[in-house]
């Protein structure tokens, strides 16, 4: 569960990273850390049943035919959006207003909490720690 393990740190140290950042001056550092945070979470759920995604592609299909049934549909459709978001806006030619980002930020740590959940039950249900 080493991989686990990995995700999950990464996955705390890139939301901090998100919160500690300004939204107006560092907004693609707020939109890279915040979307990546809830990613590796997703990671995390994925090596704990020993899938791995390469690309982004592989991640929606392990979300669409996996995760969705237990992460939720809203979820889902949350989490499609962000990418597409940050897609544009740090690829893209957009320029989020502050508010733009401040908004994804949000929707990110509680997609962030709500996965955390998800591990931590699949945790106390099983009966093995995903600390390692």
């Amino acid at each position: 569960m080493a991989e686990l393990k990995v995700h999950k740190e990464l996955a705390a140290q890139l939301l901090v990273a998100a919160k500690r950042s300004d939204p107006v001056k560092e907004w693609p550092i707020t939109v890279d850390a915040a979307f990546y945070a809830v990613f590796h979470l997703m990671e995390a759920l994925n090596a704990a049943d020993c899938r791995d995604s390469y690309t982004f592609g592989d991640a929606d299909d392990l979300l669409t035919h996996f995760l969705a049934d237990e992460l939720g549909e809203a979820f889902a459709k949350r989490y499609r959006y962000g990418f597409y978001f940050r897609r544009g806006v740090i690829y893209g030619p957009h320029f989020p207003k502050a508010n733009q980002v401040i908004q994804f930020l949000r929707s990110c740590e509680e997609d962030y909490a709500h996965v955390l959940s998800v591990l931590e039950r699949r945790e106390a249900q099983e009966g093995v720690s995903v600390d390692g």
